[in-house]
């Protein structure tokens, strides 16, 4: 036998698949299709050339049957690869030719995407649900001691056909790895359609009354792609008896006249995190733009300065910035900074490591006085849900400069170092109430001191709950904070500063010492 047969490994008797082949060959079946159906499941047949899948095919179709050591027959078998098959309408011939993946590079070129690893998708016409039936249908009926209680099921999927010929030599295009059981957080998103057999699957509507209710069934036509989507239509074969669908539905399927084409040829690249801590010494810098009135106060903010040039870096089309917790525009954060986080959507490039994102930290410092980062680097998805996990539960600690009414001396402030664990209720302060609703929620100051200034001045350092109301805590937001630091010393009392010293969360790993 041609050595060619020797690889495959289909029937336990390799003479007994030679009918079927010479009839899925006759009734158009393309040599993927082919080798599909008569149950082979190695991906290394798949991955031979077109030309010598072809020969594989060939030598099949005109092996006499009973002689498995010829490779020559008479009737020979005419299809060949320019006549779209039945099966898949040619996604396993035009859509794996080399000027198809030339393509598909073109495109990854055009767009500057760059990744080590990358998956393949494909959307394929639900048309192919009911001609694959009918295939199997057709082999069940002609060679019914070979292919009863065979199902669709147990042929190699299409799919995983076309990423076995076409992951491996894309890898080769693209200088990219591919694994076919390893999923990529970069996708290649192929759509296929083929407007010649688009109405193939309307007989289901009326067919199948149980799964499409009468109300989709009179739906207009230009409607029915609602009705008919990959569910409905799989569940709607199953439910029709095997001469039921025969009456209904030609098998094997007709041949068609044109390829099924790639309509829409689409790279997604799922979102990178990067961490860090900011300083911000500004006091006049808000942390995300300022819009009032629709009106935008500021010409820039934290998150600008920031995420413009890690935008930049990994040539993603938006970003989404967060941080743990925020401070208002005339608030310092000192000590380590406060730990970032920023989302880029849809980035071109997922891979810069650890040099270039030192060089991108110092290009953001060397850019502005008004801020300063730390510990810059790529976090996983997984990892990038540890900056909200507990977030009542962390620890900041501020300094305030105060303001007292009453003169005061060193000893009027030794008080609020016995202070330990003081519960708040604070009320929504009044400027938020405009944008965050009406609550109010208990807070707690673990411990706090004063170090004083002169007669009218000291300054305040507590350590707190995160999410405690500061400014509101030292003048006491007319009542809506209790207690506050004006009922603690009798009179009143007011901030000037504020300084937020440390935002005490062990995340993201430290990087600079």
């Amino acid at each position: 036998m041609a050595e060619e047969l020797k690889q495959l490994k289909l029937f336990s008797d390799v003479a007994a698949m030679l009918a079927p082949a010479r009839s899925l060959r006759e009734a158009g079946c393309c040599p993927c299709c082919l080798l599909r159906f008569l149950g082979e499941k190695d991906c290394h047949i798949y991955q031979k050339s077109a030309e010598e899948l072809q020969t594989v095919a060939h030598i099949l179709c005109n092996q006499p049957q009973g002689n498995a050591d010829s490779a020559t027959g008479d009737n020979k078998c005419v299809n060949t690869d320019d006549i779209p098959c039945i099966a898949c309408l040619g996604i396993l011939q035009h859509g794996c030719s080399e000027e198809f993946l030339d393509r598909i590079q073109s495109k990854m070129e055009e767009e500057c995407y760059k990744s080590q690893l990358f998956s393949l998708s494909l959307m394929t016409p639900i048309q192919l649900l009911v001609r694959e039936h009918a295939v199997m249908l057709f082999l069940r009926e002609r060679f019914s001691d070979l292919y009863t209680g065979q199902s669709i099921d147990k042929v190699t999927s299409m799919k995983d056909v076309y990423k076995w010929r076409c992951g491996p030599r894309l890898k080769d295009k693209l200088n990219m790895e591919y694994h076919h059981q390893v999923e990529s957080p970069f996708l290649i998103q192929l759509m296929f359609e083929h407007k010649e057999t688009e109405t193939e699957c309307s007989f289901l509507i009326s067919a199948c009354p149980k799964v499409f209710p009468t109300n989709s069934r009179k739906r207009k036509r230009d409607s029915e792609q609602t009705v008919l989507n990959r569910t409905s239509v799989t569940r709607a074969i199953s439910s029709l008896s095997e001469s039921k669908f025969m009456s209904l539905v030609r098998c094997p399927p007709e041949k068609v006249d044109t390829m099924c084409r790639c309509q829409e040829l689409t790279c997604y690249h799922e979102a990178v995190f990067v961490a860090g801590r900011y300083n911000k010494y500004s006091r006049t810098l808000s942390q995300t733009p300022w819009v009032v009135d629709g009106e935008r106060r500021g010409e820039t903010s934290v998150s600008e300065l920031i995420c413009t040039r890690i935008k930049a870096m990994f040539m993603a089309q938006e970003y989404r910035f967060s941080s743990a917790g925020r401070e208002d525009v005339d608030v310092r954060t000192l000590g380590r900074g406060r730990p970032f986080l920023v989302e880029l959507i849809q980035p071109h490039i997922s891979d810069v490591p650890p040099d270039k994102m030192k060089l991108l930290q110092q290009e953001i410092n060397s850019g502005t006085t008004d801020i300063a980062i730390r510990d810059l680097q790529v976090v996983s998805r997984e990892e990038s849900g540890k900056l909200k996990v507990g977030e009542t539960e962390k620890t900041k600690s501020y300094s305030a400069l105060v303001r007292v009414e009453k003169p005061i001396q060193p000893d009027d402030l030794k008080f609020l170092e016995e202070i330990t664990d003081l519960t708040l209720a604070q009320k929504t302060p009044i400027r938020v109430i405009h944008r965050r609703p009406l609550a109010s929620r208990d807070r707690v100051i673990h411990n706090m001191s004063g170090e004083y200034i002169d007669s009218q001045h000291f300054r305040l350092h507590l350590k707190t709950q995160a999410g405690t109301y500061i400014k509101e805590f030292v003048h006491g937001d007319f009542g809506r904070t209790q207690p506050s630091l004006s009922t603690l010393m009798h009179m009143d009392t007011d901030i000037l500063e504020l300084d937020v010293e440390s935002v005490d969360v062990d995340w993201p790993k430290t990087i600079d010492e």
